[in-house]
């Protein structure tokens, strides 16, 4: 990002909160911002992955991790001053506003809503296409993925 600033990058992708400390010192524009413009904002864009071995292993383990993620994304997004609030005194960031805008600018309920499955072939997809992995995003999803903890906690977490 200093790069960037310094004039010594033409371009720099951010990932909160670098976008809103950009902002903040009035340097760039934004090309592409993925949680608000489609069709990447139709997607998640974060996911939680476990090693195989430790999930057969420790069932109960990987279910409670999921659950603390997603009451935590639920925390964030029914009070994101709470949530704000906890990242500065954990010290995670220092600017209670910069805390909140990205807080704010997150679509944190969209667990509930959206289609993993289909989030992942999307990137998949992009990825693919540009080299980056070599397994088609059918193979990938099949071989890769297990949506029984989450679809679960789905059920267990109803608002």
């Amino acid at each position: 990002m200093r790069y960037f600033i310094d004039g010594k990058a033409d371009a720099f992708m951010g990932f909160a909160p670098q976008p809103q400390e950009l902002r903040a010192k009035k340097a760039g524009r934004v090309i592409v911002n993925t949680a608000q413009d489609r069709p990447w904002s139709q997607y998640f864009c974060c996911v939680l992955i476990a090693n195989r071995e430790f999930v057969t292993r420790y069932p109960v383990a990987t279910k409670r991790s999921l659950r603390a993620f997603l009451k935590a994304a639920d925390i964030c997004a029914q009070d994101p001053e709470r949530a704000a609030r906890l990242l500065v005194t954990k010290g995670y960031e220092s600017r209670y506003e910069i805390a909140l805008e990205v807080l704010n600018s997150l679509p944190y309920r969209r667990w509930r809503e959206s289609d993993p499955e289909d989030a992942l072939r999307f990137h998949a997809l992009r990825l693919h296409e540009v080299g980056m992995i070599k397994t088609n995003p059918s193979k990938l999803i099949a071989q890769g993925t297990d949506w029984r903890f989450l679809n679960e906690l789905k059920k267990e977490l109803k608002d």
